[in-house]
């Protein structure tokens, strides 16, 4: 028998658990996970399904796939089904959660881990997977073509970013250190701009910043492999996603990383109705992006002091999400 944990709309946590096979009642949600594993030469691990599967029988999917189960977080399923379904220990320190679909009953968070695996080392599920293989985003689109693989309309999106020099890793209260540092090389200049004693995250204390790591998010953004940056974003509210802080290195700037960093939050957490972020009013760079990505100002300002004063930007229309196939 299969447990899972129920959430709300906003991905909230409740205290209800629900059986598998049974109807979901309305409103209720579960995490699954769908996991995408990649080589060193671009192949992808792909798997079919056994001819008696419920859903999708025999044709190819993804390396692995499932429901987190009671108690599972999202990364813990995504290494459970790897190892239940493949018999490898799943390396996701190598991984990156890149975005997630809602669907009417639940959050599909896909995963995508960077991993070399010798196909003979594989132990298949017999109960689940009949076959496994390496194959180019070319073949599986091919096979996507002629009815062999599931037709997940996030091809696009899954294989761009891929593709792609950023990467956003989570971070954890061990990174802080680093975090913190590269934080204060990104704002000093602003910080000696505007004279700003009250609120620039230069001034920040390394116990005030590692604080940040128990609300929300922080993820650490990586260009071909390197720390470029960092953001942290937060729920303000259910449904209202707060974008906190985005550091990027000068050396990284003008690489469109902001805009990119800034959509792949949005697909991240589908869960969001709105965001919304402060900004500084004379700094026209930043508003400028904003307002290219959609955000608009909500007319609350907070004067600082002569020199500076914070705007906020909100955004509820044209949010990037997908939907489920």
């Amino acid at each position: 028998m299969e447990l899972w944990n129920i959430y709300d709309q906003y991905r909230h946590l409740t205290d209800r658990i629900h059986k598998r096979g049974e109807d979901m009642k309305a409103g209720d949600y579960h995490i699954v996970v769908h996991v995408w594993i990649v080589n060193e030469d671009g192949q992808f691990l792909i798997q079919r399904r056994q001819p008696w599967k419920k859903g999708w029988a025999n044709m190819w999917d993804c390396s692995a796939a499932g429901s987190a189960i009671l108690g599972d977080n999202s990364e813990q399923a995504a290494i459970r089904e790897a190892k239940e379904e493949l018999g490898i220990d799943l390396d996701i320190e190598k991984g990156e959660r890149l975005f997630t679909v809602r669907f009417p009953r639940g959050f599909d968070d896909i995963w995508l881990v960077r991993q070399n695996i010798a196909i003979e080392e594989l132990h298949l599920q017999e109960e689940e997977v009949a076959d496994a293989k390496w194959a180019s985003e070319a073949e599986i689109r091919e096979m996507a073509e002629t009815g062999e693989f599931i037709p997940f309309n996030y091809f696009d999106l899954l294989f761009e970013m891929a593709n792609s020099c950023i990467a956003l890793k989570k971070a954890s209260v061990d990174d802080a250190d680093d975090l913190l540092a590269l934080q204060k090389e990104v704002f000093m200049p602003l910080y000696k701009k505007y004279n700003d004693h009250e609120t620039s995250p230069v001034t920040q204390t390394l116990e005030r910043f590692s604080a940040k790591f128990k609300r929300g998010d922080f993820l650490k953004i990586l260009f071909d492999g390197e720390l470029a940056g960092s953001v942290h974003v937060y729920e303000k509210s259910p449904g209202l996603m707060r974008l906190h802080i985005i550091n990027i290195l000068e050396k990284y700037h003008n690489k469109g990383i902001a805009q990119e960093v800034m959509k792949r939050l949005e697909l991240m957490y589908p869960e969001a109705d709105a965001w919304v972020l402060d900004t500084i009013l004379t700094e026209e760079r930043n508003c400028y992006l904003y307002e290219k990505m959609g955000y608009k100002r909500t007319g609350d300002a907070k004067v600082i002091n002569n020199d500076m004063t914070i705007i906020t930007y909100r955004k509820e229309a044209n949010l990037n999400k997908i939907n489920s196939i």
